[in-house]
């Protein structure tokens, strides 16, 4: 009955450190005297070594304990988070985004893993649904949070909370989270790691679910840093409404995870998936207007809900690709989230320079509906038979 508050914990931490200096990038610009463009390419110093991270800590949380791995790496992310807040330089700054990206890599996928373990398919999405609550809230807490105390006291004073809230999470996880009992325990020569990842992609449908998440990470994430910046160039707004603009986002991910059950069984997985594509797509597209900051703040709403229509929906495909060896294809999953995220800002940095925001985000928008249409397609055509729990009525 605790697993999912506990794992819940610790996922909120981690998805906090991921969007915590996305409002706050004019405000360490000027503190440090770095221009908005280089900052903002902290979101990338993050996610590069969090998805470089993937395929080591999925594989050694198949070989030593994923419990263990996400200890460890709740505790290198407060250590860095800390770092971060005292950094007298952008370059030091850099360097603790880097280390804190790939310790964070160890704490969600990880925790997803843990939850295929204990939740059989047919009630798994609805289980994941659950620790994806705290993961938007960590992003909220994040964007709308570092924002508002950044507006106040300084960005470092932000980061230095978020740095506390890591410990805290550490010692709910070092109380409540144990490794399973050594009978039950599968245990492996330290060589299979590298099976484990040649199962995962023998699956026909994880070409389909790790193209898709590359995709996603470019295309959604990509613009996060972006908005404060776009805010300000207009006269919009500030800090405080980028904050606001942005957990419009997590928004539309708990709007998602009070009906996600409703979804399924109303539209069925791959009818889910085209739909939050559509859905995704048009709230992009409607961004391209640049509107008042509560309007943006309500198509960020939309693109949220449609987002999580589609990801959660590939998180729980993930869980299921290699089922002796779920952590490695849930951080293979992770790896290809990440590095879309990484590439994005310098996608939407070379669009909004030279095609301007008007196309740069109709083009989004195209992507995700397609992006939707697609994903669908593929893993029905890749389905040999309907994914255990996972009726689609479309195919009955």
């Amino acid at each position: 009955m605790r697993l999912l508050p506990i794992l819940a914990a610790s996922c909120f931490v981690s998805s906090m450190s991921m969007r915590l200096l996305d409002p706050v990038v004019p405000d360490i610009s000027r503190d440090l005297g770095v221009d908005t463009a280089s900052v903002a390419m902290l979101a990338s110093f993050f996610a590069f070594p969090y998805a470089l991270a993937q395929p080591v800590l999925g594989a050694l949380g198949d070989g030593f304990g994923k419990s263990r791995i996400i200890k460890f790496a709740l505790l290198l992310v407060a250590v860095c988070l800390a770092g971060a807040a005292v950094a007298p330089a952008f370059g030091m700054l850099a360097v603790a985004r880097l280390i804190g990206g790939a310790a964070a890599g160890g704490i969600i996928p990880l925790a997803f893993a843990v939850v295929g373990d204990a939740f059989p398919m047919k009630e798994r999405q609805v289980a994941l649904s659950r620790v994806l609550t705290a993961i938007i809230a960590g992003n909220l807490a994040g964007l709308i949070g570092a924002g508002f105390v950044a507006a106040e006291f300084g960005w470092r004073i932000s980061t230095l909370t978020a740095s506390c809230l890591a410990l805290a999470a550490l010692f709910v996880t070092i109380w409540g989270l144990k490794p399973p009992a050594a009978a039950q325990r599968e245990k492996r020569d330290r060589g299979e790691f590298l099976h484990g990842y040649r199962e995962v992609f023998a699956n026909p449908r994880s070409i389909v679910c790790f193209s898709a998440v590359f995709v996603e990470g470019i295309v959604i994430f990509g613009l996060f840093p972006y908005v404060a910046a776009l805010l300000e160039q207009r006269g919009a707004g500030g800090l405080k409404e980028a904050g606001i603009v942005l957990s419009g986002f997590a928004v539309g991910g708990f709007i998602y995870t009070v009906m996600v059950r409703l979804m399924l069984g109303r539209l069925g997985l791959y009818n889910l998936i085209m739909a939050g594509g559509i859905v995704s797509g048009l709230g992009l597209a409607m961004l391209s207007y640049g509107t008042s900051w509560p309007v943006e703040m309500a198509m960020f709403v939309i693109v949220g809900v449609g987002f999580y229509m589609i990801h959660n929906s590939l998180q729980t495909q993930a869980t299921e690709l290699a089922p002796r060896y779920r952590a490695s294809g849930v951080a293979a999953h992770s790896f290809f989230v990440f590095l879309g995220q990484a590439f994005g800002p310098l996608a939407y940095g070379f669009g909004l320079g030279s095609a301007g925001i008007l196309w740069t985000m109709l083009s989004a928008g195209a992507v995700m509906a397609l992006l939707g249409i697609v994903t669908a397609w593929g893993l029905k055509s890749r389905s040999a038979s309907p994914v255990p729990g996972l009726t689609d009525p479309a195919q009955t």
